[in-house]
């Protein structure tokens, strides 16, 4: 008797859990980071900072038009996450104080950027020009 009511509880919990899943999967997509937060991203960052952890690694810092022009490697759009190392990260400033960071990744012909604002997380899509500088800098 106690073994048919493990295997009910078992299969109850499994069909729990694959509901849940599929309801998180379909119903909670990935996001790109709000509007508000892109347009002041690509807008008002003053200065970056790049860390790249791939293989030799390296950093770079940015200010003034280098940061306009790099932020046009991001777009408004979000971007399926995919099971791929982390190439990186990057922290924005407006004024010298951290406005954003975010880790990158990249795959074979694109890239995207994960944000975690609020406590949530946001996945932009890194511009086919993006993916090309960041894999450029890749020193093996």
């Amino acid at each position: 008797m106690f073994e048919i009511l493990i295997q009910i509880f078992t299969m109850r919990a499994f069909v729990f859990t694959t509901y849940y899943l599929l309801f998180t999967t379909c119903c909670f997509s990935q996001q790109p980071l709000p509007l508000k937060s892109f347009i002041t991203l690509r807008d008002s960052t003053t200065s970056m900072d790049v860390v790249m952890m791939i293989g030799k690694g390296g950093s770079l810092s940015l200010d003034g038009r280098s940061v306009k022009l790099f932020n046009g490697f991001f777009e408004p759009k979000t971007a399926p996450k995919k099971p791929v190392s982390q190439a990186g990260m990057i922290m924005w400033q407006i004024n010298g104080r951290e406005f954003l960071s975010g880790n990158y990744y990249l795959n074979d012909s694109s890239g995207y950027i994960v944000f975690n604002k609020d406590g949530k997380e946001y996945v932009n899509r890194m511009t086919k020009d993006g993916a090309g500088f960041f894999k450029s800098q890749i020193k093996q």
